[in-house]
């Protein structure tokens, strides 16, 4: 007798009574399919249950079949008592699935029941999960036994996973379930010994050099005849040019005009005058008037002598200085700056000794310094005591600055003294930036660094490789950068303790059987796509070069010594994910997920000759079963990955796929995702055992 077929018998008779909410002891998870959603159901109350009566004592003995029976029947009858009313609380008819009195999207059907079928083929026409659940083409995985190790190995013998099983439910035992593949998780962490660059802030600064032009051109004659050259040293002159020639004929003569740009010293050349010479390409003409006044209200005053307080002489016309002189147009200055001569005003005087034998003036109190001022435009009211006009030239001069540059490079240069005017020969000049400041970046290579410090520390994590960044390698076989590549487990990860399966799971009294309720394992569903990746091996092939299983190249950078990594490798999160790129982040992204194979470390770029910057190189696949194909494929072949700096992850040819034994390979990774997701075959199996048991029981018990 069968289970399903035992069980509805025994509710039948009146042995067990179903409660309206029990739950079945297999749980099948749903299909992956996608499922349309459908409008949600008006929610009703749910009905009160009546408590559940304290559960049975556990039998002290072996209990006779006739005990079990009276038992039975007496546990059916209170059940009956409790849920008698259960269909007819208030709200029980909305605990049916899909229950709806008043459903708005199905009330037109009513009365035409017979629209329902043409109106579901249409809507499943536009349903792409019916078409992909009904296509043709849907890729179809075959799971075969041999790929669930675990519900294999329980379906096999599964008498040995029920061991110790009584009817009474007083014995029982445990016994381990066959391993899987939980395992606590690596990860390749990496750590570098060797010279790092240091970069420290330099700055220079450059001056705007404004000076007023005062080239002087010298204007020369000479003369010349047939017998005699007086016009030698001239001609032969480099800085001077000919600008005309006058004939003497009554006397034989050339008289020869001359423009020098330096005085020549030749008693034939007789020097007529001077000019300014016409200034450069990219000088500039500025003018302005000087003004000088005072603030003590002197119309006229006794001008002394600065060092020694001699009189002078007596100044009459004096200046006051008015709120115009502080407009931006004036700018202050000093005698000197501005070609005037420096003098001091007398505000009281007294003469000194004997005027007929030799007395003189002496000053007693001498007014506050005039004030000096040089403007580009005229201030009403005031005479200014000079007016000029004048060409200057600039440039702009370095300051002594140490800054290589080889090792530095220029970040940022400001003007540091912006627009003003300056009083140059009297002048006022302006210009936008008179100064100009260079901030430079300068590295320098310091040895000894070390920052495997904490990696070496940690008793779980092992040595894996070592190799020297750098590139080219130097010929004397030292090594400026060395990386150390170290296996340590994974933050956080546990071993998975050893599974069981205990009979005592299972309660039995009198036929009824109660199974501690576990769920089907989660990760089934990706087994099956772990699976589906083998049927979908065909569409790696690629057309343009004939290759099978083709990789993309992808690389991530770690900084030297510091504190950017984007290459944390296999099961490590990115702890600087502002500092990667979108493509280094989906990168860890698939390496986590098994589809990456790193190649190897190369160094992406170097100052002073040291390596400051490293990147990964990793080939990544369509599928975890084309990386291991990859991987186990190339040592079958003998070939190898090439160079991490150049290798393009190139796929199989068709001749040499056709030399691989793939018989010989380890899937077991794949594999393991399936044992993993083995849960439910083995409670099936368990449970089909069970249901025997109680079959053989009742076949026993019957007269």
């Amino acid at each position: 007798m069968k289970g399903p077929a035992l069980f509805a018998g025994l509710a039948a008779l009146g042995y067990i009574a179903v409660a309206a909410n029990a739950s079945a002891q297999v749980y099948i998870p749903p299909p992956d399919d996608v499922i349309e959603a459908l409008p949600a159901l008006p929610t009703a109350p749910a009905p009160a249950l009546p408590e559940a009566g304290p559960p049975p004592g556990r039998a002290e003995g072996p209990t006779s079949a006739a005990q079990a029976e009276a038992e039975a029947r007496q546990l059916g009858s209170a059940l009956r008592q409790s849920y008698q009313g259960l269909t007819a609380a208030p709200g029980a008819a909305a605990q049916v699935p899909g229950y709806a009195p008043n459903y708005p999207q199905a009330t037109h059907y009513y009365g035409h029941a017979d629209a329902l079928a043409p109106d579901g083929a249409v809507a499943a026409s536009q349903s792409e999960a019916w078409r992909t659940a009904n296509s043709t083409s849907r890729p179809r995985i075959a799971v075969k036994r041999e790929d669930m190790a675990r519900a294999a190995a329980i379906a096999k013998d599964p008498t040995r996973f029920v061991d110790g099983v009584e009817t009474g439910g007083s014995a029982g035992a445990c016994t381990p379930l066959p391993a899987g593949s939980s395992a606590p998780g690596s990860v390749e962490m990496t750590c570098n010994i060797g010279e790092s660059i240091v970069e420290h802030e330099q700055s220079c600064k450059t001056t705007l050099e404004v000076r007023p032009w005062e080239a002087l051109e010298y204007q020369y004659v000479c003369v010349s005849s047939p017998t005699y050259n007086g016009c030698g040293a001239l001609v032969v002159a480099g800085q001077c040019r000919n600008t005309g020639t006058a004939p003497v004929p009554e006397y034989g003569l050339t008289v020869t005009s001359y423009t020098c740009n330096a005085a020549v010293s030749d008693p034939d050349a007789f020097l007529v005058g001077t000019t300014t010479a016409p200034p450069p390409v990219g000088a500039f003409e500025a003018g302005g008037h000087v003004y000088r006044c005072n603030r003590a209200g002197l119309v006229q005053a006794l001008s002394v002598d600065p060092a020694t307080g001699a009189p002078h002489g007596y100044l009459t016309g004096l200046q006051q200085c008015t709120p115009d002189l502080g407009t931006s147009s004036c700018t202050r200055t000093n005698a000197l700056s501005a070609g005037l001569v420096e003098r001091d005003l007398c505000l009281s005087w007294d003469f000194a000794g004997d005027p007929i034998n030799g007395g003189k003036l002496r000053c007693i109190e001498t007014a506050p310094k005039e004030e000096v001022y040089a403007c580009n435009a005229l201030v009403p009211g005031l005479q200014p005591e000079r007016s000029d006009t004048r060409w200057f030239t600039a440039r702009w001069t370095a300051s002594p600055c140490t800054v290589d540059p080889e090792n530095c490079t220029a970040t940022n240069e400001i003007c540091s003294v912006p627009e003003e005017s300056r009083v140059i020969a009297g002048i006022p000049v302006r210009q936008a930036c008179w100064e100009k400041t260079r901030t430079s970046v300068c590295s320098q290579a310091i040895g000894g660094n070390n920052d495997c410090g904490a990696i070496e520390a940690t008793p779980e994590c092992r040595q894996t490789g070592e190799i020297c960044l750098d590139d080219p390698p130097d010929p004397d076989g030292s090594c400026k950068v060395t990386e150390r590549s170290y296996s340590c487990p994974v933050p956080g990860s546990v071993t998975e303790p050893q599974q069981y399966l205990c009979s005592g799971d299972i309660y039995c009294l009198n036929g009824e059987c109660e199974t501690v309720e576990r769920e089907a394992s989660d990760e089934f569903k990706d087994a099956l796509v772990g699976l589906h990746a083998l049927g979908q091996a065909n569409a790696e092939f690629s057309e343009n070069d004939l290759s099978l299983f083709k990789g993309n190249r992808e690389t991530c950078a770690k900084k030297i010594f510091g504190i950017s990594n984007c290459c944390t490798g296999k099961g490590a999160p990115i702890l600087t994910p502002w500092l990667c790129s979108a493509a280094e982040q989906q990168l860890d992204k698939n390496d986590d997920a098994g589809l990456c194979h790193k190649v190897g470390t190369y160094c992406s770029s170097k100052v002073l000759g040291v390596c400051v910057t490293k990147r990964d190189a990793y080939c990544c696949f369509a599928s975890k079963l084309t990386r291991i194909l990859q991987e186990q494929g190339r040592v079958q072949l003998r070939k190898p990955w090439g160079r991490p700096k150049s290798e393009s992850c190139e796929g199989f040819t068709v001749f040499e796929f056709q030399q691989l034994d793939l018989s010989v390979m380890n899937f077991t990774e794949i594999y393991a995702d399936f044992t993993e997701a083995a849960r439910l075959p083995e409670e099936a199996a368990m449970l089909v055992e069970v249901q025997n048991r109680i079959g053989q029981f009742y076949g026993r018990a019957q007269p």
